[in-house]
């Protein structure tokens, strides 16, 4: 072999290598940035943090709702409590989480928000469709020639089209409705507080779509979102792209959402769960994060249209009303409670977008200002009234009337009822007043109830004396107290009745009030007997100027 020959040999090498380098270099650099939706493989071991719902849990944290564990815990009080199911439907096909079916704990005043984009049992399938009139198809729907529509796109992924909501079909007749009675219908794609700027971009990740049951939609259940038209299922797909000439798979587009109100509580349900994945809600390019507060906010009974909040602001609870009475939550995500919301996150924490109340209060302000500007409600006003029985002229005939009658009851009331002779109210009767002031008692025994009150008997006490010196004919005349001539016992028992009687004579003597404690009595009262039997039975003798004043 030449030299030329092993050079050329060489280069052919150099070349293979070189070309087995760049394949494999374009091929990972293909599969790392082709699409930012990575859900669409099916995991390995742990799920990665792109696929975890991490950011929707710590929205709940932020929204302040508090986890429940269990199906019984859930239907305890039904009005209080959110069922949230992400991923895996399988626990609506089991009996025994919902015996009476999802339809009787919304009735009862629940809300249930239900996200996947998996194939329902013919059991789920059921519970599904009874209570909001639709199945889950299980097909992944996707762009044709994501690149001839980038707008209906997110990041380019053929697998990640955006959501278009379904408006209303004009706005007076939406005013109208809203005048008559609430619809029931959400605004999930609102920017709050900001109404009038661009709609939300929600953007899906694999979706699957709805099929509405052969009963249709039930009472109070409204179509709420489209996926694009020129979406399609996937294994429909032919191995090489169509044309853009081709025919739409669907001219109004695939049902991705429905929603509405059931009784007392309300419904949600959507065609994936991935829009609340951490990859899709964390980006700020899209509106994922502001679609979930949204669904929460609605879900946990808070105002959702301009109406509906003017009414909340004029009642007693306005901050209730405003945001919603359901703070109890049983998160089901991929066949398994969640019961811990409050996790970290590996980016800075994304801050939860539903308004304040002064936001909710501006953009009410600006959104009566503009239908007011448009003339709208005096144009609803008058559409309504024709549309009723007899048309304007029944209407203005029937107002004449009745507020003749109104007129009429007001001037009778004012002038014949409230004219007539009526007692006064406000005034007691004479002789309730007159029993009110009657004595409970005679006035000696008032008198010595006062006394026992202040805790100051003297009077009673001096009262008493009195009697006992004047029952013995003792006169009262002399300053000094009478001494003891004879008394049974020994020196000291005679100074000690000479002490007593001294006593005794101040309080009959004393002419102002000392002061005498009810206990102090007892032992005068003592005393006082002691001397009555002493002078009675002739133990105790005073002294002869007492008796001769007695005798006199």
């Amino acid at each position: 072999m030449t030299q030329t020959q092993c050079r050329m040999q060489n280069a052919e090498c150099r070349m293979q290598k070189f070309i087995l380098y760049s394949a494999f270099c374009i091929l990972h650099s293909a599969l790392f940035f082709v699409s930012p939706c990575f859900a669409q493989w099916p995991p390995h071991g742990e799920i990665p943090y792109e696929r975890r719902t991490d950011a929707f849990r710590r929205l709940l944290f932020e929204l302040r709702f508090q986890p429940l564990s269990s199906f019984p815990k859930l239907r305890e009080n039904p009005s209080e409590s959110l069922f949230i199911m992400l991923g895996d439907p399988a626990c609506l096909g089991e009996p025994q989480f919902f015996p009476e079916g999802l339809h009787g704990f919304v009735e009862d005043g629940g809300a249930v928000l239900i996200a996947t984009d998996m194939w329902t049992d013919p059991a789920a399938s059921k519970n599904l469709s009874e209570l909001a009139g639709v199945t889950v198809a299980g097909e992944t729907l996707v762009v044709r020639r994501p690149e001839l529509a980038p707008d209906l796109v997110y990041s380019n992924s053929e697998y990640c089209p955006f959501v278009e909501p379904v408006e209303t079909s004009n706005l007076l007749g939406a005013v109208a409705a809203l005048i008559r009675v609430d619809s029931g219908k959400p605004d999930l794609f609102r920017r709050y507080p900001y109404p009038d700027k661009q709609r939300l971009q929600v953007a899906t990740n694999t979706p699957s779509y709805l099929e509405i049951s052969p009963s249709g939609l039930p009472r109070g259940i409204q179509p709420l979102a489209r996926l694009p038209k020129i979406c399609q299922v996937e294994r429909s797909l032919p191995a090489l792209r169509l044309r853009s000439g081709d025919a739409l798979v669907d001219e109004n587009g695939r049902l991705f959402a429905v929603g509405g109100t059931i009784g007392k509580g309300r419904v949600l349900v959507l065609a994936d769960h991935s829009i609340f994945i951490n990859r899709m809600i964390l980006p700020h390019d899209n509106g994922n994060m502001e679609f979930a507060a949204n669904c929460l906010h609605w879900l946990r009974g808070g105002a959702a249209s301009p109406m509906e909040s003017l009414r909340a602001l004029n009642s007693p609870n306005a901050l209730q009303q405003l945001a919603g009475q359901r703070n109890k939550v049983l998160f089901w995500d991929n066949d398994e409670p969640c019961t811990n919301f409050e996790v970290p996150l590996k980016s800075a924490p994304v801050p939860p977008t539903f308004a304040s109340e002064p936001a909710i209060v501006a953009a009410i302000d600006k959104a009566i200002t503009r239908l007011e500007g448009n003339d709208a409600f005096n144009r609803a006003l008058l559409d309504w009234i024709d549309e009723l029985p007899g048309g304007r002229e029944r209407f203005i005939g029937t107002t004449v009337y009745l507020l003749t009658l109104a007129a009429m009851l007001f001037l009778g009331y004012h002038f014949l009822w409230r004219t007539r002779h009526r007692p006064e109210l406000a005034i007691p009767l004479l002789s309730k007043a007159l029993r009110e002031h009657e004595p409970k008692a005679s006035l000696l025994d008032q008198r010595r109830r006062a006394l026992l009150r202040s805790g100051n008997v003297w009077e009673l006490g001096h009262r008493l004396a009195r009697e006992c010196f004047e029952s013995a004919g003792v006169a009262l005349t002399n300053t000094s107290p009478p001494r003891v001539v004879k008394a049974q016992g020994n020196r000291w028992q005679r100074w000690r009745v000479n002490r007593r009687v001294a006593r005794l004579w101040r309080l009959a003597r004393g002419d102002k009030p000392t002061s005498l404690s009810p206990a102090a009595l007892q032992h005068r009262l003592r005393e006082i007997e002691e001397l009555k039997t002493g002078l009675a039975n002739g133990t105790i003798k005073l002294n002869a100027e007492f008796r001769m004043q007695n005798e006199s």
